[in-house]
């Protein structure tokens, strides 16, 4: 007999619970190895859709990939068992720095950053594993209780995920702002704010689609990038972008790249596009390189494909 929705949900919510708080009983490692396991047995194979969105955006930036099917598919793996570590370390997201399994490349940027006291706008894409990130620059010694820091974020529809992300997150000095009405005079006000602080992404789904990298596609300023440029023209922000690498089964370094100073004022849509795509130029060959790291593919899809199936919901932020 077949159950009905709501009791599905239920049965779904409690059994990723259960496995969430078991794996934190697990060593670090043999949780993001079990974490690897999951990304190919529920993800993969539960989302043929958004695994052929994967398959089709390695196709078109790596076309050597395209004519070897052997290395094509070994490359999917790879992305889906990132994927399935990334979900499984948000078990042990706390404990990930404090064994020593991060490093940071760039933190004279991020010092220098924080030292100043000019409202900023951390530029993250979904690469490695952003929360390890999130965590080593919220934890910074030179953000503190008195410092506002926002960061906006999607909560997931599986109920069970929105509340791991809660916890998880709960000890840092970070104010969370989930989407909905007004959420950008919101993020506006905190840097509006002396010495105010936002992390947002730059890689979100706007309109069915993954507004950055463009990867060749026509520019377009209704994303996130766009919403940064005029953020920091009202503001007089500045925009330091930052990335997470895998560089290792579970060991990351953080980059911390030069700050952008932005135009203030009252920008033309041509200034708006010319500051999206600066950006935008910054963060390709980064993706292109980390592409098998970079969450963001399972649910790229082409600029003219229709209403798509969603991608596992596994991102928070």
């Amino acid at each position: 007999m077949s159950l009905n929705p709501r009791t599905a949900r239920l049965i779904a919510e409690a059994r990723d619970l259960s496995l969430h708080y078991g794996m934190r009983a697990l060593p670090t490692p043999a949780c993001s190895a079990l974490g690897a396991w999951f990304g190919i047995r529920l993800g993969q194979r539960g989302h043929p859709a958004a695994d052929a969105r994967a398959r089709a955006l390695l196709r078109r930036l790596r076309p050597d990939l395209a004519t070897d099917p052997v290395a094509l598919e070994d490359s999917i793996q790879t992305l889906w068992r990132h994927v399935g570590r990334t979900y499984a370390e948000f078990a042990a997201i706390e404990r990930i720095a404090e064994e020593g399994r991060t490093i940071v490349n760039g933190s004279d940027h991020l010092n220098n950053a924080y030292a100043d006291d000019r409202p900023l706008i951390l530029c993250f894409f979904h690469l490695g594993n952003w929360e390890v990130l999130g965590q080593q620059i919220a934890r910074h010694p030179l953000i503190n209780q008195g410092r506002p820091f926002s960061a906006l974020v999607m909560p997931p529809a599986n109920r069970a995920h929105a509340l791991i992300a809660a916890r998880r997150r709960a000890s840092l000095p970070v104010n969370l702002i989930p989407m909905g009405r007004n959420v950008w005079h919101t993020v506006a006000e905190t840097l509006r704010k002396p010495r105010g602080i936002v992390w947002l992404a730059g890689d979100e789904v706007v309109n069915g689609q993954v507004s950055a990298p463009h990867f060749g596609r026509p520019p377009r300023t209704d994303g996130n990038l766009g919403k940064m440029v005029r953020l920091a023209a009202a503001t007089g922000a500045r925009i330091l972008p930052i990335y997470n690498e895998r560089i290792g089964p579970s060991r990351f370094c953080s980059h911390i790249l030069p700050i952008l100073d932005m135009p203030r004022g009252r920008l033309t849509p041509a200034d708006i596009q010319a500051e999206v795509m600066r950006i935008d130029a910054l963060f390709e060959p980064i993706v292109r390189r980390l592409i098998t790291q970079w969450y963001m593919a399972i649910e790229f899809g082409g600029d003219t494909e229709p209403a798509r199936s969603p991608a596992p919901d596994l991102k928070s932020t």
